[in-house]
């Protein structure tokens, strides 16, 4: 009798785990309900794609550069160097976007104007053909790798740097900023294009609907940045809400310049000219000396 006893109260612990498992990821969505949530746009793209993007030989400037970030995974990316060594730089992290790398090639030009100024991004794990799964972790931890690469291949100093992000971007755009900062070595700028406040990424799956996601909430990493930071987002923002803008720009303070674009959704502030223009008169005025640096206004 007591061995069944025991069998019972086994059976009875054990199912009870079995629910609170299978009803933990509903209740996690009843109390952050309000938290957008989306899925990780990945996908593959054709060595072709990539060679497309990638055509320097063709007179545009842009070559590939891909950077294994851990064993077994590399990312995709483009770069295009200027001609002069003394260039200022545009580091860029793309949104969730199936095609990070075309769509952030396409707005890194127009930000560019005929200015001669260096332009790179890549494309997060398992997009565009980049190796991996994303998360949180991972995005912050490549973005920083990214980052020092950057330094490190083209030899340019932090202080030539300007960083832009768009969308889920801001997430890693803000730790790295903040930890240059933390390090005595503080990047020229940050941009932030309709980024990410407090938002759930899930994997795509049948389950994606309940399960929990993956949480990326910027407000705790922006205190470790400094001046100047450009923070935009479109009054239409359908994806985000104008509020997730105005949170940001309210935690940043006199550290950062705010800008709404009236009448313009999430998607399309990577389309817009007052966005071109935005960031770069950002870019032109952040000073190379960051120890006189003021925020702009």
């Amino acid at each position: 009798m007591k061995r069944s006893a025991r069998f019972w109260a086994f059976s009875a612990a054990l199912g009870t785990l079995v629910i609170l498992a299978a009803i933990f990821p509903l209740l996690s969505r009843l109390l952050h309900r309000n938290r957008p949530r989306f899925p990780y746009a990945v996908g593959t793209m054709t060595a072709e794609a990539y060679a497309a993007l990638a055509n320097g030989a063709n007179g545009n400037g842009w070559q590939a550069s891909r950077l294994e970030v851990a064993p077994g995974v590399t990312l995709n990316g483009i770069i295009r160097r200027p001609a002069a060594r003394d260039a200022r730089w545009i580091l860029f992290f793309p949104g969730n976007d199936a095609s990070q790398l075309a769509t952030g090639k396409k707005f890194l030009e127009n930000v560019r104007g005929a200015h001669d100024w260096g332009l790179a991004l890549w494309a997060y794990r398992g997009f565009s053909s980049s190796g991996g799964s994303p998360d949180p972790d991972s995005l912050t931890s490549d973005a920083g790798k990214i980052y020092a690469h950057l330094l490190a291949a083209e030899n340019v100093p932090p202080s030539r740097v300007n960083i832009v992000a768009f969308s889920l971007g801001g997430y890693a755009a803000a730790k790295v900023t903040g930890d240059a900062a933390a390090a005595g070595r503080p990047v020229a700028s940050l941009s932030l294009v309709a980024a990410v406040q407090d938002i759930a990424m899930v994997h795509p799956s049948p389950f994606q609907r309940i399960v929990p996601g993956d949480v990326y909430e910027i407000l705790p990493l922006l205190d470790a940045v400094p001046a100047p930071v450009l923070v935009m987002i479109g009054t239409k923002d359908e994806a985000l809400g104008v509020e997730q803008g105005r949170k940001i720009a309210e935690r940043l303070g006199p550290r950062a310049r705010y800008v709404e674009v009236q009448g313009v959704a999430h998607n399309p502030m990577l389309e817009e000219k007052a966005t071109f223009d935005a960031v770069r008169d950002m870019v032109e005025r952040a000073t190379v000396d960051r120890g006189t640096a003021e925020r702009l206004r």
